[in-house]
């Protein structure tokens, strides 16, 4: 069984995928109204801290995060709070609770979408990139921490996707986008890949990079 968090576009591609390939999943998020292919699968939470796994979830996909570019100076304290929160603290609990409400002594598998900006660190997104890079760093952690079980963890980072995370950032080339559809296809891949290797980290970037501007 495979559980979703998260209810945003890239969310929804991937669990469209898994129930087309006779998947068994279950969608967690906060949205008051889901696709209707999804509904029977999606389960509506007022926050993700009280989040219940069912106990035969072996793979868990973490899609939560938010977005705000702008200088470091001109954010307000509430949207500061929210983007460490949104990108790092409620993950961090989110992968917790699965820990503690699923079976440890078979396969699991852990898989968080991130960011490259946890690897670019660019401008006008400072609290963004450096919540994706702690998250980066505590799955790597993790790994060390579970490495003689069968527990393992992994971070997929990507690149501005052409959806409306992506439509925030401003004057880009909207043919260089990464392809909602293509990067969800990548993601279901890694999802249900079941082999003796595992990807703690991948990037998938743009072929064409353009840098961030101000609004």
């Amino acid at each position: 069984m495979i559980a979703i968090t998260g209810s945003g576009e890239i969310a929804i591609s991937v669990a469209r995928n898994l129930i087309q390939i006779g998947h068994e999943i279950c969608v967690y998020g906060r949205q008051h109204t889901i696709a209707p292919e999804i509904e029977k699968h999606y389960r509506k939470l007022d926050q993700y801290r009280f989040i219940n796994f069912d106990s035969r979830v072996s793979t868990l996909l973490v899609t939560n995060g938010s977005f705000i570019l702008n200088q470091f100076e001109k954010l307000k304290t509430s949207e500061i709070d929210e983007l460490i929160e949104s990108n790092f603290g409620v993950v961090t609990n989110i992968v917790q609770r699965f820990l503690q409400q699923t079976v440890s002594d078979i396969r699991r598998d852990v898989i968080v979408l991130g960011s490259t900006a946890a690897y670019d660190l660019g401008p006008l997104a400072s609290v963004y990139g450096a919540s994706k890079l702690a998250l980066k760093g505590f799955l790597t952690s993790l790994n060390k921490e579970y490495a003689k079980t069968d527990t393992r963890f992994s971070y997929i980072s990507f690149s501005t996707v052409d959806n409306s995370m992506g439509k925030l950032v401003p004057d880009q080339i909207q043919e260089t986008l990464l392809e909602l559809g293509e990067l969800s296809k990548e993601i279901t891949l890694r999802v249900t890949r079941d082999t003796n290797y595992f990807e703690p980290e991948t990037i998938l970037r743009r072929r064409f990079i353009q840098e961030h501007k101000s609004k």
